[in-house]
């Protein structure tokens, strides 16, 4: 398993290609992921505000926390469907395992500055590009829409 945290989030305006750049704890590497310009905003604005010294807010890890659990782990596994993670939580001595969006456990990741844990087999598989094979499902469905209105 590689253990990566987010570094930065990367656009440059509404026509440029928004990137996740994570860096590898063990090698120092760096792993380049493109999403959607309404997901990376969000977690460039997330990220932001942690860097700013503010306590991001995210709704799931709220409930954890009203609950009374603890996120122990966030991975990335290849038998996963495709666009989703895993997140550990710890409730009552506990281990449940959640599956969530992908960009939902970056979320996670910057709120609770935690590492994301990448399965060796999702960055080396070549049959999808690495952006579709994490992204590509609802999480990109959902997130695809904008909603304009002129006036």
């Amino acid at each position: 398993m590689y253990k990566m945290y987010l570094e930065d989030v990367i656009w440059d305006g509404k026509d440029a290609p928004c990137v996740l750049i994570l860096k590898n704890c063990e090698d120092g590497g760096f792993l380049s992921i493109g999403v959607h310009e309404s997901v990376g905003f969000d977690l460039r604005t997330l990220l932001n505000q942690k860097r700013s010294g503010f306590v991001p807010y995210f709704g799931i890890c709220a409930l954890v926390s009203q609950i009374g659990a603890t996120v122990k782990k966030l991975t990335v596994k290849n038998d996963k469907l495709l666009g989703t993670a895993e997140m550990l939580i710890e409730i009552g001595g506990r281990i449940k395992e959640i599956e969530l969006f992908f960009a939902d456990v970056i979320s996670v990741s910057i709120v609770e500055d935690l590492p994301i844990f990448f399965d060796e087999s999702v960055c080396s598989r070549l049959d999808l590009p690495l952006d579709q094979k994490i992204l590509w499902s609802r999480t990109e469905d959902i997130t695809n829409y904008s909603f304009e209105t002129n006036g």
